[in-house]
């Protein structure tokens, strides 16, 4: 394949990359963005090496201790130092928070980007037909957003009962119809463009006018709404957790530690449930902050 080196092509490529390093440089000039994306990052990678890092595994009973039960922060036992404390059963809460906040990640990011691929896919088409197959999908979308997310997670959860699977499929039917109408509202904006009605004239072929044409410039905004839906996603597996119809307690979330040490909080031990808490905190803010500056900066109107 000949690249293609016409002048038009070339002013294009310069042009994309000056966006881009514009961007990069708008970015990098806000520091609570900065720092909350170092904040996320150093998480993420918390999360993905947490067997490795772990001082122990805290969900293998060969390694935990019932008597070194509710130990508070900075206490030592079976031969370690429990910097952040343990829970009721002895588990090292700095272990469990690691761990739990993988599952959380995993849940949140898994239901996340399948429920943005289902929604921009419908939404797209439903946009590009228009008609009869538009309003019906519209009635479909109006009707599930006027139920409140975590309704409609509870009655999933009751009919497939718990595990990490199905709290997955929970929340990719809980969000999809989130995405569906903001991708169909992009939609209808670039559809009365001129480069859709160009890609029209020539009758291109439908799907090649969808994925090829429509969809690239309906992405920009899905990132950023993606971004913020992914800290939703996790806050409702954690607020299913928290209620005990979520994630079983063989692979826990942030959400589950937290309800783990409630009844504990009034006794003065508040570590079982506060550090995953501000774990929780930590992970979802700063998430939300860095969408909510991609958001101004790929938005004219919002820039300052």
């Amino acid at each position: 394949m000949i690249p293609d080196s016409s002048p038009t092509a070339v002013s294009r490529g310069a042009a994309e990359g000056t966006s881009l390093g514009r961007f990069l440089r708008d970015f990098v000039e806000s520091r609570v963005a900065v720092a909350a994306f170092v904040v996320f990052s150093t998480l993420v990678v918390l999360a993905l090496v947490a067997p490795v890092i772990s001082p122990q595994n805290p969900y293998d009973l060969a390694e935990i201790s019932i008597i070194d039960g509710r130990l508070p922060p900075g206490s030592e036992g079976g031969g370690m130092t429990y910097w952040l404390g343990t829970d009721d059963q002895g588990r090292d809460m700095l272990s469990a928070i690691l761990h739990g906040l993988r599952i959380s990640l995993f849940v949140g990011a898994t239901s996340g980007l399948i429920a943005l691929v289902i929604g921009m896919a419908l939404g797209l088409v439903s946009a590009y037909l228009g008609g009869r197959v538009d309003a019906l999908f519209m009635r479909l979308v109006d009707f599930q957003l006027s139920v409140p997310s975590i309704l409609v997670a509870l009655i999933l959860i009751a009919l497939l009962g718990r595990g990490v699977d199905k709290v997955i499929i929970a929340l990719i039917i809980a969000q999809w119809a989130f995405y569906a109408r903001t991708v169909r509202g992009t939609a209808l904006v670039e559809i009365g463009k001129e480069y859709m009605e160009a890609a029209a004239c020539l009758a291109l072929p439908k799907r090649r006018q969808i994925f090829r044409h429509l969809l690239p410039n309906c992405l920009a905004p899905m990132i950023v709404i993606g971004m913020i839906q992914v800290a939703s996603a996790i806050s409702l597996e954690a607020t299913l957790s928290f209620l005990g119809v979520g994630l079983p307690i063989t692979e826990p979330s942030l959400g589950l530690l937290i309800a783990n040490g409630f009844e504990y909080m009034l006794s003065g031990r508040y570590w079982i449930s506060v550090f995953p808490g501000l774990a929780l905190l930590v992970l979802i803010l700063s998430l939300n902050l860095v969408g909510d500056h991609v958001r101004d900066l790929l938005n004219p109107r919002l820039t300052r």
